[in-house]
């Protein structure tokens, strides 16, 4: 399988869009929206990904999925991560260590960052896992920040320095 990136674009909306109202996928988006949405709201929303640094993630120039860098602060040198893979055809085939390699090398190297971080729910064991074996460190657990399924969750926070990365490699 190929994998390539392309900067997100109105284009890829349709196909964002698809994903924010498959239940699955939505139950790990950070974007708090949980209802199914109208391709307007989606369309709106999206302009955050049109207008920031997110890349559409392509399979064989199939999209599967979205990078982005959010949050990004060049004075401090650091930023968020996200990554979503929205075609569920493709989970579970390894991609996501993949994908975090290209952008740990892009956010250390190409954008000179001292330090990437990123959130991710409580429930989701399967990307702790990936990021703690990508040599991300436990930084704190913002306590019953999310309400999902009737209960609230907590989100964990997860950060890796340029240092603990080379020192990896």
């Amino acid at each position: 399988m190929n994998i390539t990136y392309k900067k997100f674009t109105q284009e890829d909306i349709p196909f964002y869009y698809t994903w924010r109202n498959d239940p699955e996928v939505a139950q790990y988006d950070q974007s708090g929206f949980l209802r199914p949405m109208s391709f307007e709201e989606v369309e709106e929303w999206s302009q955050i990904l049109v207008n920031g640094m997110t890349y559409t993630v392509l399979a064989d120039e199939k999209p599967i999925g979205t990078v982005a860098f959010m949050n990004l602060d060049q004075r401090n040198r650091h930023a968020e991560l996200a990554i979503v893979i929205g075609d569920k055809n493709y989970w579970g085939q390894g991609l996501g260590p993949q994908l975090m390699k290209q952008q740990l090398e892009w956010g250390f190297n190409g954008l000179n960052l001292n330090r990437l971080y990123l959130h991710v729910f409580s429930f989701n064991e399967r990307a702790q896992k990936l990021y703690q074996k990508m040599g991300f460190q436990h930084e704190g657990t913002k306590r019953e920040m999310l309400f999902r399924d009737g209960k609230y969750q907590d989100v964990e926070v997860y950060g890796l320095l340029r240092r603990e990365w080379e020192a990896q490699r």
